[in-house]
Order: C-alpha cells, then structure tokens, then sequence
C-alpha cells in the first residue's frame, strides 16, 4: 500500500517544508485517460503553434527565477548560485532551444532512393503518445524539464512523477505549464516513491523515461519489456578525466575541483574517477588539495538524499581499511548534512569501490597512467560510459585519444557542464543508460518514425517487375540490374543496354494476376 502523504525535507536543515498528499494508484487510469484524450487534440496542432506555448513557459519560468531559486536550494539543497545557474538559466535556455528548433527538426524530410527513381520516399514524424517521466532529486528542475519540453512540443502528453525527495520542485513546473496555459490534462503531475513509480509503468504508457539509479534503471527495464514498452534511461557514471603531462596544472586543478565537487559531486557527470600522468602527479595532488582548502560552506551544497550517505561512509571506511591515502576530506561536518570535498589515492585505488563504483557524492578517487594507451585502457575499464574528460596542451591529442573513450560525451579541457547544454545530446552507453536527452536527439526519442512511399508522378501506373506471376524474364531483369553495383563504371554502362531491354520485356509480359 502507497503511504497516504509523504514529507519532504530541507537537506540543509532538516526542516519540513511541506506535507503533501500522495496521488492514489488507483487514481492513475483516469489521469491516463484525461492525457490520451488530451494528446489527441494537442498532435493536431502545427508544431510552430505547439513550439510558441514553449515561449509562453519560459516567461513563467523567468517571472519567478528568484521563487524558484530558493525553492531548489531549499529543497535540493544547492548552493543559490548553481540553483540558479544550473538549474533556472539552463531550463531557459532549453526551452528557448525547443521553440526555435523543433519545427525543423520535425520538418518531414525527403529520403532519396538509389533505384526506382520513379517512386518516392518521405519521412514523418509522429508523436509517440502518453510518456511518463520519472525524474531524480539532484537535478529536479532542469533533468525533467529537458524531457517535458521535448515531449510536448513533439505532440505527446505526459504524465510526471518527480523524486519523492524533490516533489516541490516537481509541482512549481507544473505550475509553470498551467500558468502558459498549456491545454488541460497536457501534463499531469503525481506525487509518490518507487510504488507509484511501478504503478504508472503499469498503465501502460507509450514511452517511460526514467533518470536514476543503474539498479533501479533496470527493474524500470524489466517491468516495461513485460508489456514492450520502450525506455529511455538516464542512469549512473563513474567518469574519468584524464590529465596529460602536458596540461597547465593549475587549469587542470581548477577543473577537477569544480567537476568532482559541484554540486556536492552529486551528479551523474562528476569526476569520480581522476587519472594523473605519473610526471605530474605529486604537483597536481599539491596543487588541488590547497585549492580545496579554501573552498567555502557556501560553495558546497547538502547532501541532498540521507541514505547516499550510507554509500559514502561504505567507500571512504573501505579505502581506510586498505591503506588508501586520504588526501583530504572524508569527514562529515558536525550535523552530518555535508561531507567534506575528498580525494582518494594509494597503490591499491583501482580495486577499490570509491574507484570502481558510483559514489554520487564529493569523493574522487585518484590513479596515475604511463602513456596515452594505459589511460585510454584505464578509463574505458568501467562498467558505466557516461562522460570522461581530458586536459591538455594538445588538442589533437586529446582528439584522438577522445576518438577511444567508451563513453557518450568527451570534453576536452572543460568539465561536467555539457550535460546542461540544450543543444548536445546527452546520455551513455553500458551500463550509463539507453537513448539521449537535449538537442536533437533528444526531441526524436519523443516520436516515431513514419516512412511514406508514393508515385513520384501523378497517374503513372504500371504493375511493379517484383509482382507475380514470377517468370525467367523477369528472373533475368534483376540478374542484368545486379550489374549496376559493379565497381567499375565501364561494366556499368555496358549492362544498360540490356537491362533497359529486359524491363520492356518485363513491362509487357502477360500480367492476368
């Protein structure tokens, strides 16, 4: 049984903000029901007049930038800055991508045909129908909104189910959508945990995407194959940057610091796992744990989720017992809503779990490499492939180790941020997900392809040769029509006088079927 409310929290404080009644499972039905009916009417708008509501959400958005600010630092926990910047500024700009785009990327396109010159083939797009986005608590307000724009503008209608931890910030972006006047039912918001999360796969809906955990990932994966529902999946990283012994290391350092600890590293795209040319690696260990000295409280979010702090007392404990250098960190402040930035080293890093599995939190663990080869092995040795970064001098270095990395992002010289960007696909491979969100990939995994095929001229009728009966004439035209993929183009142009013989034959040859 669903729980009849659920609380959530200020990570910061541990004050309540809010008790909200959970949405009935049996209640789902008729949300889906109200959201068919709705999506019916929505796909019948051009994608223009669908595209321009996007506009009327993003004055919403920008109307209460400082409500929602608060609220996400309030209830995610986020420094103020990066609830803003991240968050606020990113999901502006999404929508600002998605209603200047999406009417050509859902423009139909012509396919050209190799033969048959005579036909033609066209490629529509259609909605896909009900999506239901299930949506994490580290990033509650960009990460669904880059899935709800694209799903709407596209025709579809979407049922949405923030993380149980971060279901204010769920709430303010339907309110945004309400407040654009967004067709009724269009968007559908539902409060609950994981239960409510398997009762809404349960109705069947005609895309589920799910941003969240590998493990949890998976059970989504399972239930939706009982009823070939498609999926797309947003899942864990362990993300390697690599830095070069040519890098400038106070760059390096800066980077690292910021793409391991933003956010309280709790984000998929964090540098988790950091790879040192063996050159450089005593300067760069200097270097970044003085810089981390002065970070500040205020640079530093909460620990959004209470028990991804049982995953960080788990790795840190087990580096400890193995003799793992702690280089700094790896202490709890006094009321134990923060972890101190940490970093990871020692002989035995790469057996560690701090090193092999996701920590999702302000905890990098550090190896070193010989040669480009060994770092290219060492990063791609992951179960997830998520992002890696590479700092350099060299940029055609970096492109070509860049070109070896099992990952869905490489960043040369820049860290973590392009997972906010509206116009870059983003996503993994492994075990790190299925499909990609933001730009234009991300709008196609919201529609279905749709091929026509059609007389390329009006009132040009003829049987096609591949039609019965089946016949030694026409037998022969498809043998004499092989010899146009010859390579050489002498052969070619020798079979066309007895192919264009052959297809008369074939045209006039007795047709009573």
């Amino acid at each position: 049984m669903n729980p009849a409310t659920l609380t959530t929290h200020n990570p910061s404080t541990g004050e309540v903000l809010a008790t909200l009644p959970v949405t009935p499972s049996d209640t789902l039905s008729t949300l889906f029901a109200q959201a068919r009916q709705a999506q019916r009417e929505w796909s019948k708008l051009p994608v223009k007049i669908r595209a321009s509501k996007l506009l009327d959400a993003r004055e919403c958005l920008l109307d209460q930038r400082d409500a929602l600010t608060r609220l996400i630092t309030a209830e995610n926990g986020k420094p103020p800055f990066e609830a803003f910047s991240a968050e606020v500024f990113a999901s502006a700009d999404l929508l600002t991508y998605y209603a200047k785009h999406s009417h050509r990327i859902l423009r139909p396109k012509s396919l050209p045909l190799s033969l048959f010159k005579y036909r033609r083939s066209r490629l529509e797009y259609a909605p896909v129908g009900v999506a239901a986005v299930i949506s994490p608590w580290n990033y509650p307000f960009l990460l669904p909104m880059g899935e709800i724009a694209p799903l709407l503008v596209a025709g579809n209608a979407v049922i949405f189910k923030p993380s149980e931890v971060t279901p204010l910030i769920g709430l303010e972006i339907q309110k945004i959508f309400d407040q654009a006047e967004f067709p009724k039912h269009l968007l559908q918001t539902v409060i609950g945990d994981g239960q409510l999360g398997q009762a809404l796969i349960e109705q069947k809906p005609d895309k589920i995407f799910f941003t969240g955990s590998v493990a949890t990932g998976k059970k989504v994966m399972t239930q939706a194959a009982g009823h070939l529902i498609p999926v797309n999946l947003e899942l864990g990283g362990k993300d390697a940057l690599i830095v070069l012994e040519d890098a400038d290391l106070d760059y390096a350092s800066s980077a690292v610091l910021w793409g391991s600890f933003a956010n309280s590293g709790q984000v998929c795209a964090s540098t988790e796992r950091l790879l040192v040319h063996e050159s450089v690696a005593a300067e760069f260990k200097r270097l970044i744990a003085a810089k981390a000295a002065r970070l500040t409280p205020g640079d530093l979010g909460a620990i959004t989720f209470e028990k991804q702090k049982l995953v960080y007392t788990d790795h840190i404990a087990e580096a400890r017992a193995s003799g793992a250098e702690i280089v700094f960190g790896g202490e709890f402040n006094s009321d134990r809503t923060r972890l101190a930035p940490t970093l990871v080293t020692g002989p035995k890093i790469e057996s560690l779990k701090v090193y092999t599995e996701e920590t999702f939190g302000p905890v990098v663990a550090m190896t070193t490499f010989k040669s480009d080869e060994e770092a290219i092995t060492k990063a791609n040795d992951s179960r997830y492939g998520l992002l890696a970064a590479i700092i350099t001098g060299n940029v055609a270095r970096a492109r070509s180790i860049a070109s070896r990395l099992e990952v869905g992002t490489i960043t040369i010289n820049e860290v973590l941020y392009t997972a906010g960007m509206a116009e870059t696909p983003w996503g993994g491979i492994k075990e790190s997900g299925i499909g990609r969100s933001h730009g234009e990939f991300g709008l196609l995994e919201g529609v279905h392809v749709r091929h026509i095929h059609e007389p390329r001229f009006q009132g040009l009728w003829f049987k096609s040769p591949w039609w019965y009966p089946y016949t030694p004439i026409q037998l022969e035209l498809f043998k004499r029509s092989l010899e146009l993929y010859r390579r050489a183009w002498t052969r070619k142009l020798a079979a066309l006088p007895g192919l264009l013989a052959q297809g008369i034959r074939t045209l006039l040859r007795d047709r009573r079927i």
